[in-house]
């Protein structure tokens, strides 16, 4: 941590201008980190945009720390996100969308800043970084550091931990992220038990209809706030806001790697895997897709060797009949039969989630990064 003493200005981000000074700053801070994969820009400047549905149940200010020169050398967002507080019967605030350089100085202005707004909102803890909600980024990298994140996962320097320690922040919970060579064979028992279950309850997968884009989603709309409502740190996406974010998707999905499944007639559970474009968002330095940015994600195929599993939720009157690891295999059989993908991501679960984390150890996969998820009474 820097020992080095200076004054350090707060600026609320209140203009366009302060809002792309805000954005921008990942690329000066990380221009030096080869694993770092820059961001599309209209993505991060969507999420900033008040009409996201995301801001119909929260209210977030962001914030950029300048040094005696007017250097920009850290940022921060608080959100009170209403919805959250709701769902759980809380008074939690969140940090998210934090960066600094290797200063105590930084980052305790920085927090300070974050803190006040959030006991004026009336919260009286404050949780993070959840950059804006666990529907989105979330989570410090405290093991990992020696490859890029997978696609919507973080990367951040390795004293961030140390930093946040150092204002009174500790460890609330960890995410992990799991890998496996896709060409790993599955365990001969763990494929029997998938067949006697499949057999047992009439289980039957479906891969998602692009046709039926917004029926299919619909469908997945509900299992997913129902599948996740008991889960740590949920906070239910409504309609509009979950069609938001499925946009935004679509134009990347492998529709081969989308699976439902279903129990008798009825659909109770899905998995979304999708190819890892931060393979090729990592040939975009500069994060615009204009003017030539748009010809990488054309040429996408060429760089993309791996995906990600990035959610998997079962109706909670099933989640006895083992669906987790079999949609984990049936994910696994169709990721395989594509001989570009190479390795899979399994991102994020929660540590303690024996129930999902069971079936990826069996499966062969290894806990390849460890996020972590810190709180504080304010």
């Amino acid at each position: 941590i820097t020992k080095r003493k200076f004054m350090i200005k707060i600026k609320e981000v209140q203009t366009k201008s302060e809002l792309k000074k805000f954005i921008d700053f990942p690329w000066m801070h990380y221009r030096n980190d080869i694993h770092w994969v820059p961001p599309l820009k209209m993505s991060v400047k969507a999420l900033f945009d008040p009409k996201h549905p995301f801001h119909k149940t929260s209210e977030m200010k962001s914030w950029l720390a300048l040094d005696e020169q007017n250097k920009i050398v850290g940022r921060i967002s608080a959100i009170h996100n209403r919805a959250y507080n709701d769902f759980q019967g809380a008074s939690a605030g969140f940090f998210g969308f934090y960066e600094s350089i290797d200063s105590i100085e930084v980052t305790n202005a920085l927090f300070a800043t974050a803190e006040k707004y959030l006991k004026e909102k009336g919260a009286t803890e404050m949780i993070g970084p959840m950059s804006p909600s666990t529907n989105y980024e979330c989570g410090i990298l405290v093991e990992g550091y020696e490859s890029p994140a997978y696609l919507m996962m973080s990367h951040n320097p390795s004293y961030y931990d140390k930093l946040l320690i150092n204002v009174g922040l500790s460890k609330s919970k960890d995410l992990l992220a799991f890998l496996v060579d896709t060409n790993t064979q599955l365990p001969e028992r763990m494929l029997k038990a998938a067949e006697h279950n499949e057999k047992k309850a009439n289980i039957t997968y479906r891969k998602i209809n692009v046709k039926n884009w917004n029926a299919e989603i619909e469908l997945m709309h509900k299992i997913y706030n129902s599948a996740w409502e008991k889960n740590w740190g949920f906070v239910p996406m409504n309609k509009e806001e979950f069609f938001h974010t499925a946009k935004d998707l679509k134009a990347i999905v492998d529709d081969n790697l989308i699976i439902f499944v279903s129990v008798g007639a009825e659909p109770v559970g899905f998995v979304v895997t999708l190819p890892d474009y931060n393979q090729v968002f990592k040939q975009i330095p500069d994060g615009k897709l204009l003017p030539f940015g748009i010809f990488k994600l054309f040429n996408a195929k060429k760089y993309i060797t791996q995906v990600r599993v990035i959610t998997l939720g079962i109706d909670p009157r099933f989640q006895n009949l083992g669906l987790g690891s079999l949609l984990y295999k049936q994910a696994q059989v169709e990721v395989t039969k594509n001989p570009r993908y190479k390795k899979a991501e399994m991102s994020w679960v929660l540590e303690d989630n024996d129930s999902m984390t069971r079936p990826l150890y069996a499966m062969g996969s290894t806990v390849h990064k460890r996020f972590r998820v810190y709180n504080k009474n304010i």
